[in-house]
């Protein structure tokens, strides 16, 4: 019996030099903002129904779309910080480029962490806790606040 052996050639999809794990997370980014799409379609075909609870389920819609939102943004950034790491893989080690895109991937990480913790704030909001929504809200000022730090080298 014979195993594969992963390569860093082979790490990378044919004929487009994006490794998989890239290529993956951006096709989840993809269909979050599709999911996204389709909440707030849906969301003006129920307002323009004109049911009596047309605007409270048309409002429910709206929030899960911007949680998807959020979710698809957080995938597109985890997918920033796998490409910053594909490319330091084939730097020198503590070399000025390897800093660069290391520090790139820790900075897209933070800015991944910022979206989920918005989309966890939209999630609490809409099942009613408040409080959680404006923890969820801190946190993620918090994540954006480390990101900005990180790109500006403090």
């Amino acid at each position: 019996m014979t195993t594969d052996v992963l390569t860093p050639r082979a790490e990378v999809a044919l004929n487009t030099g994006i490794p998989p794990k890239v290529r993956r997370l951006r096709d989840d980014a993809d269909r979050s903002w599709a999911v996204a799409d389709g909440h707030r379609t849906l969301a003006a075909e129920i307002e323009s129904g004109g049911e009596p609870d047309a605007f409270a389920r048309a409002k429910s819609q709206r929030l899960l779309g911007e949680v998807a939102a959020h979710h698809g943004f957080a995938y597109h950034e985890l997918a920033n910080a796998a490409e910053a790491r594909a490319g330091a893989k084939v730097q020198p080690r503590d070399s000025p480029q390897w800093k660069l895109l290391l520090d790139r991937s820790f900075t897209a990480i933070r800015r991944a962490e910022a979206h989920h913790e918005r989309a966890a704030a939209y999630s609490a909001r809409t099942a009613g806790d408040e409080a959680a929504a404006q923890r969820h809200e801190l946190a993620a000022k918090e994540a954006d606040r480390r990101s900005a730090e990180s790109l500006t080298g403090m």
